[in-house]
């Protein structure tokens, strides 16, 4: 069982790691724009557009879903107003929320530099589970997003986390999510770049959502933190990575029996 030390304090540990996880997508942009000889600064204006919006969209989810617990604290005297507001400022994300916050951002953006935006949302797509990847080992080496515990030789313990149980060993969660994004990340280049023809930025976003969605549905069960939202059977995420499956799902076929028809 091997223990971490967290070290730094959370916020800026898990800043460190989402910094490098931002400077890495443009290193990958850098390059995927020589190769595809597509321009490299409007594409670095709409990532920083894309990260921005990230970070608001996953943060209104952890609102959103963290506001039962907040109104239930505050009325019954457990926690005051000041508290709370300082708890979602410091910390307290939503994946998914950050998703659809960037797509959003990716869309307005392409609109305002007059870009093509499948295009544009394709050669992004890769540089989504690359800065994930660094984000979820910025959770690891703090210990927020934390797995079950459990007996597995493989598994971590912290010794001074203020996020996850300490000195207790846990599923390392965080890592597994990790190495799938940097998977996802190399399937999706390979994808990218072995493309020449006039269909080479379509379907890049649609595969990068099924990959993510199924890796996150089987991770979930092995997750330990309960701030996450549960709904019956299934975790918040779980929920939204079913419905978008289901939707690509009948998406996907609606085209093939549209093009049948033809």
């Amino acid at each position: 069982m091997k223990e971490i030390l967290t070290g730094l304090n959370g916020i800026s540990a898990y800043g460190l790691y989402g910094a490098a996880g931002f400077l890495m997508g443009i290193g990958y942009l850098f390059l995927a724009t020589r190769i595809k000889s597509e321009d490299f600064e409007d594409i670095v204006y709409v990532y920083i557009w894309a990260a921005i919006g990230a970070v608001a969209g996953a943060k209104l989810l952890y609102i959103l879903l963290a506001l039962p617990d907040i109104v239930r604290s505050i009325g019954s005297g457990e926690a005051d107003l000041r508290q709370y507001l300082g708890s979602m400022i410091s910390g307290g994300f939503v994946f998914y929320g950050g998703l659809f916050g960037a797509v959003f951002a990716v869309k307005a953006a392409s609109r305002y530099f007059s870009l093509d935006y499948v295009k544009t949302l394709s050669l992004l797509t890769p540089a989504m589970p690359l800065a994930h990847a660094l984000g979820r080992a910025g959770c690891a080496a703090v210990g927020c997003c934390y797995g079950r515990e459990t007996r597995m030789c493989i598994g971590i313990s912290y010794a001074d986390s203020l996020y996850a149980p300490n000195r207790i060993r846990l599923v390392p969660v965080q890592a597994m999510e990790a190495f799938a994004d940097l998977v996802i990340f190399g399937v999706l280049v390979w994808i990218l770049l072995k493309r020449k023809d006039g269909h080479r930025f379509s379907g890049i976003f649609e595969r990068y959502l099924v990959m993510y969605a199924c890796v996150r549905f089987f991770l979930e069960f092995l997750r330990g933190d309960s701030v996450r939202g549960h709904w019956g059977l299934f975790s918040t995420s779980q929920w939204i990575s079913i419905v978008i499956l289901l939707f690509l799902g009948i998406r996907e076929i609606s085209k093939r029996n549209l093009f049948e028809r033809e």
